[in-house]
C-alpha cells in the first residue's frame, strides 16, 4: 500500500473491521405485512415516545483495544508558543534560496537547461562554493538521474571539474515508488549527511496518473514533503512548465496543489528581448530574503548571474539617457521624449549618472530644472581597486 492510500471500500474490510460499521436496518417483513394489510399505521405527528427511543450509543458497537482512541490533536496556546525557545535563523543549503529540510520545485520548458542549471548546482554545493554568487553549505549530494542517459550525467559532472574527493552520489535509470524506496532514502540521506537531493524528474517518479487531480497530487508529494522535514535535506523537484506558461506559479505543469505544497519555486525561461544564452530566474515562495527575479547568462555549462532586472533596467535606462544628453541644457520633458522613456525612469538615470551631468536651475517657476552633459575634464576619475 502507498503512502496516503489510507481508505478501503467495505468489500475489503476484515471482520473486526467490520464489527465497526453501523448499516441502518429497514423494516422487518412481518412489519411490512401488517402495513399493507393496513395494520400498522404510521406514528403519530411528533415521532413515537420519547420513552420508547432506544438510546444511540447502543446502536454503536464498542470500541475494541485502543482503536480509534490515539490523536495526534495537541494544540498550544499562543502565550505557550510564544514563551518556547526564540526561532532560530534559517539555515539555508543554497542562501537565500533552498532552506534547510525545504521542499522546492526548479520548472522550465523543455530544453531551457533546468539539467543544466540543476548539476552546476549540485557541483556547487558538494564543493562548497558559491553559486550566481551566492553561498552554499558544503555537504553531500544525491543526484537521482532518472531521465538522463547515464553516459550524459558523467559528461556533464566532468565537464563542471567535480573532483573524486567531492562528496556527490548519484543514482542511475529508473526509481520505484514504494514505501521501502523512501526508507532506502532516508537512511541514505542520513549515513552520507546529504545536504542536497535532486530529483530528475518528477514526472519519472511519482505514481500520479492524472496530473491535474489534486488528490494525486497531494497523496504524491506529502512523503517527498516528509523526507525533507525529517532528514534536513533540501529536496529538489525538477518538473516541467505547461505549454502554454503561466504567470506566479500558474506555468507549472500539472494541479495547482503541486505548488500549494512547496517551499519554494525556481521558474527557469529564456529572456525575453534577451540573449539567446540568457535566462530570468523566477523565484517564488515562503522566504521575503529570496530576490524575486535574476538575469543569467549561460556560458558552456555553467550558468552566471548578470544582475536583477531592476539593475539592468537601470543600466538601460541610463545608456538611453546618456545618448539624449547634449551639451545645450535640457528639461526632463524633452529628454524623456528623445529616450523614449517616462518622466519617472528618465529622473532615475539622470540620478544614477551621477558627476556625468550637470543639473541646472531651481525647478520653479521661470528657472526651470535643466540637465547637460558635463565636460569631460570635470569629471573626476575614479579611483582604482
Amino acid at each position: 500500500m502507498l503512502p496516503g492510500d489510507f481508505f478501503k471500500t467495505a468489500h475489503m474490510l476484515n471482520p473486526e473491521e467490520s464489527a465497526l460499521l453501523v448499516v441502518p436496518s429497514g423494516p422487518s417483513q412481518e412489519r411490512l405485512t401488517r402495513l399493507a394489510a393496513g395494520e400498522d399505521g404510521p406514528p403519530a405527528i411528533g415521532g413515537p415516545r420519547p420513552d420508547s427511543i432506544p438510546p444511540l450509543t447502543d446502536s454503536i458497537p464498542p470500541l475494541k483495544g485502543r482503536v480509534g482512541l490515539e490523536t495526534n490533536f495537541h494544540p498550544l496556546s499562543g502565550a505557550a508558543l510564544l514563551s518556547q525557545e526564540p526561532e532560530l535563523p534559517i539555515r539555508w543549503i543554497w542562501e537565500p534560496f533552498l532552506p534547510e529540510g525545504g521542499l522546492a520545485l526548479l520548472v522550465a520548458y523543455m530544453k531551457v537547461g533546468k539539467t543544466t542549471f540543476a548539476y552546476a548546482l549540485a557541483v556547487a554545493v558538494a564543493q562548497g562554493r558559491p553559486f550566481l554568487g551566492f553561498p552554499t553549505m558544503r555537504g553531500g549530494v544525491l543526484l537521482l538521474a532518472l531521465e538522463e542517459h547515464p553516459r550524459e550525467v558523467r559528461r556533464r559532472l566532468s565537464r563542471l571539474n567535480l573532483g573524486p574527493e567531492d562528496p556527490l552520489y548519484v543514482h542511475e535509470g529508473p526509481l520505484t515508488y514504494t514505501p521501502a524506496t523512501f526508507e532506502a532514502l532516508r537512511g541514505f540521506i542520513r549515513e552520507y549527511g546529504i545536504r542536497l537531493v535532486i530529483l530528475d524528474t518528477l514526472s519519472m517518479f511519482w505514481p500520479v496518473t492524472d496530473e491535474n487531480a489534486n488528490a494525486e497530487v497531494i497523496r504524491s508529494i506529502k512523503p517527498l514533503l516528509a523526507l525533507a522535514r525529517d532528514t534536513g535535506a533540501s529536496v529538489v523537484l525538477i518538473h516541467h512548465e505547461r505549454k502554454a506558461g503561466g504567470e506566479d506559479g500558474r506555468g507549472i505543469r500539472g494541479g495547482s496543489a503541486l505548488f500549494g505544497l512547496v517551499d519554494q519555486a525556481l521558474l527557469l525561461d529564456r529572456r525575453q528581448g534577451g540573449k539567446d544564452t540568457q535566462r530570468v530566474l523566477r523565484a517564488l515562495g515562503r522566504y521575503a530574503e529570496t530576490p524575486r527575479e535574476l538575469i543569467l547568462e549561460l556560458v558552456g555549462d555553467e550558468y552566471r548571474k548578470v544582475g536583477t532586472a531592476e539593475e539592468l533596467g537601470l543600466e538601460a535606462m541610463k545608456t538611453k539617457v546618456l545618448a539624449a544628453l547634449a551639451a545645450a541644457p535640457q528639461e526632463v520633458a524633452r529628454l524623456a521624449g528623445q529616450a523614449g522613456l517616462s518622466e519617472k525612469a528618465t529622473k532615475k538615470a539622470l540620478s544614477a549618472l551621477g558627476p556625468g551631468v550637470v543639473r541646472e536651475g531651481k525647478g520653479v517657476r521661470g528657472k526651470p530644472r535643466t540637465y547637460r552633459q558635463a565636460d569631460p575634464d570635470s569629471i573626476p576619475s575614479q579611483p582604482h581597486p
